[in-house]
């Protein structure tokens, strides 16, 4: 008996093509973060096996495995874990990242944090070993939600104690931060979005470096990172609001599917 409803639509099995198939949710994150790996390696921001990459998916994280390169990394190579970092599920042979206790820390601590880039990039890892936060010398920095990239204090790799440095340099609503003598760090609500901000950083920690090596760099005034802010105010509302955050402390005491692939739903340590 029927109730009415064809069963077969929208497979393509009415036509007798064959049936289209629906990408869940597990499948599409796990493709996903392979492609967002291989996309930063192309463009030089992450090397071999250095760095890593999750995403949140309710109560999962999918995180890219320890000690293989980016260009051999499979969607079968992509771990699961629970919040507090335990293995959900991981393939025989294939670990996950070491760095799990900091994108654990990461996504307890920030709700609206989604996805997680950590590289060792060239230029915002030279400043992270010579300690320097990087101030408002673009305006483009407002995108990161912050007037001022900090350095998060140094600790061993993996461990709990680095997560911590992270955490508590790293508050909403700031979308990058430098470890200190290791990397960086950037995050979004999708891994796109986390991903244009650890390519942002890198663009901007390079100017500085650069303008560093020149002499001293002009950096932007609290009033005229506002007038930025409200330009991106009128273009993206969330960058605007991130940033306009970020500025408030300065203010009170002077007067943002899938990119990386097609479909519906939009190395390593």
């Amino acid at each position: 008996m029927s109730d009415g409803r064809d069963m077969n639509a929208g497979t393509g099995m009415n036509d007798g093509s064959p049936p289209r198939r629906v990408i869940g949710d597990d499948e599409r994150v796990r493709a996903e973060l392979v492609a967002c790996g291989q996309k930063l390696l192309s463009r030089g921001l992450l090397t071999q096996t250095s760095g890593n990459l999750s995403v949140r998916v309710g109560d999962k994280v999918y995180i890219t495995p320890s000690s293989l390169e980016y260009d051999h990394i499979g969607p079968g190579d992509i771990a699961v874990l629970n919040l507090d970092g335990s293995v959900s599920s991981c393939r025989t042979g294939v670990s996950p990242s070491s760095e799990t206790p900091l994108h654990c820390l990461t996504y307890e601590v920030r709700p609206d944090v989604a996805a997680i880039v950590h590289t060792h990039s060239g230029y915002a890892t030279t400043l992270a070993v010579l300690g320097l936060p990087i101030p408002a010398v673009h305006y483009m920095i407002a995108v990161l939600g912050v007037t001022e990239v900090p350095v998060a204090p140094y600790a061993t790799y993996g461990t709990e104690q680095l997560a911590r440095n992270v955490r508590d340099s790293f508050t909403a609503p700031a979308r990058a931060v430098l470890l200190a003598n290791h990397g960086m760090v950037a995050v979004g609500h999708s891994l796109k979005h986390a991903a244009d901000a650890a390519e942002s950083l890198e663009h901007l920690a390079g100017l500085y470096y650069r303008a560093l090596l020149v002499g001293k760099p002009n950096v932007l005034s609290d009033a005229q990172m506002a007038e930025v802010i409200n330009k991106y105010r009128a273009k993206v509302p969330a960058v605007a609001t991130a940033a306009a955050a970020a500025m408030a402390p300065m203010a009170a005491s002077t007067s943002e599917g899938s990119a990386f692939l097609p479909g519906p739903a939009g190395g390593t340590t």
